[in-house]
């Protein structure tokens, strides 16, 4: 099902700050050389900016499109519409089924192919219904520095990172977004509820509700930024933005109760706090 909303224009404030100023102009003019452009749009810091600069360059003929999947947290849907309104452009939204692709519910390290593989399945009907110039994505240098299955498959796709063709890092896109004032600029990156999963250990609506409502639990209680519920069998590996871990900590009995609720047999807190990467890492460790 598709449903598709619109909001009027955003307006780009004064900055004073030049070289990020410079660099939003750069984005905004790589947006002119299309007649339209749709942005793969996750409502986080990257993609946002994206929308933004689209906005701007191309005012109705740009267009943001969400893809709901099992794997995407529910809060995330009503942040890519609370952002699409911010920024003033038309979201429409759409799903993909995961779950009915075998590659990627066995959740090998090329999973993220299978998803984003999925994901331009499910844009392609508005890219041919709105006759759509370019369908671009958010990834950036940083996003380079390891294996990324999911970037080749948008690739595959003729999909464009304006990020990587103009050179931006993770920080000089946040920092465009700090001088946008958009609401997600200090906003930590997320990934899909997927990620926490072992590889090899099969990906199922079941597992994926228990990851999302623990990490609900655990985010209420300690008031953390950060909050993944890495996930190994029935076993919980907690990892928390570093101001938190001693809040969860004192709260651990707490928290364990709640998990153990959900399904899980052991509970631990990371003491070292979130590593983005990390079922990598354990994947990598535990194979050789």
């Amino acid at each position: 099902m598709i449903s598709s909303l619109n909001y009027s224009s955003a307006i780009v404030p004064d900055t004073e700050f030049a070289r990020t100023g410079e660099n939003f102009r750069k984005l905004k003019d790589w947006f002119l050389k299309f007649d339209s452009a749709l942005v793969a749009f996750s409502a986080g810091v990257d993609s946002s900016v994206l929308a933004y600069a689209a906005r701007q360059a191309l005012s109705s003929r740009a267009i943001a499109v969400t893809s709901v999947s099992p794997s995407f947290s529910r809060s995330e849907i009503d942040s890519a519409r609370q952002l699409a309104n911010e920024i003033g452009i038309e979201l429409i939204v759409v799903s993909q089924d995961d779950l009915a692709t075998k590659n990627y519910v066995a959740n090998q390290v090329n999973r993220c192919y299978f998803c984003r593989s999925n994901l331009v399945k499910a844009l392609m009907p508005i890219v041919k219904e709105r006759n759509i110039s370019v369908c671009i994505d958010g990834t950036h240098l940083d996003d380079l520095k390891s294996p990324r299955p999911g970037v080749k498959a948008l690739r595959e796709a003729g999909f464009k990172a304006p990020f990587v063709e103009l050179g931006f890092s993770k920080e000089e896109v946040r920092e465009i977004a700090r001088i946008l004032r958009l609401s997600n600029s200090e906003k930590p990156s997320e990934s899909c509820l997927s990620s926490r999963i072992a590889y090899g250990q099969k990906i199922d609506e079941h597992t994926l509700r228990k990851i999302e409502k623990s990490e609900i639990f655990i985010r209420e209680l300690v008031h953390s930024k950060i909050v993944r519920v890495r996930t190994i069998g029935t076993r919980a590996v907690i990892e928390l933005d570093p101001q938190s871990i001693e809040k969860a900590q004192n709260s651990f009995s707490e928290i364990q109760r709640k998990l153990m609720s959900f399904g899980y047999t052991s509970i631990e807190i990371d003491p070292n706090g979130y590593s983005s990467g990390r079922m990598l890492d354990l994947f990598i460790r535990d194979n050789h």
